[in-house]
């Protein structure tokens, strides 16, 4: 590994966190038996290794409505995380019913290498996360005019 950068605001993003308005340095775990139970049993959790450090680092856990405005999804993946983190604590039990969904349903939605995809029930659970879908039409450039 190349030589570690010392200063958090110089240090590749997927080792860094802004916090208070500053980076720092996200914490780092050696191994998975490291992160707290807490976290590592929380299915909205996710964590992978820093090619930077090397040591394990946590991604995203819930999603924060509250300041968390849009997220754009470029894959099946991204979409499956984007539902489990969106459910948080509930069950699948929880949200089925809440969807009028049975909860096989909502499982299929989030499991990203299911072949089977109700977009009934997706909806369905969007409506349930008070979720809203958009598309992003194309991908913005510089601000110049063309030309």
């Amino acid at each position: 590994m190349a030589e570690l950068v010392l200063d958090a605001a110089n240090a590749p993003r997927e080792c860094k966190t802004e916090r208070g308005g500053r980076w720092e340095f996200k914490r780092r775990y050696r191994s998975e038996l490291e992160i707290p139970g807490k976290l590592r049993d929380d299915p909205s959790t996710s964590w992978y290794t820093c090619q930077h450090c090397g040591h394990l680092h946590i991604g995203h856990s819930r999603i924060d409505l509250a300041t968390e405005t849009h997220r754009v999804l470029g894959d099946r993946a991204a979409l499956a995380d984007f539902l489990v983190k969106s459910r948080g604590a509930a069950t699948h039990k929880q949200i089925a019913e809440a969807a009028k969904i049975r909860p096989i349903r909502l499982k299929e939605l989030e499991d990203p290498t299911s072949e089977k995809v109700d977009l009934n029930a997706f909806f369905a659970v969007l409506a349930v996360y008070r979720i809203k879908l958009a598309a992003v039409l194309r991908e913005e450039r510089s601000r110049r005019p063309p030309g």
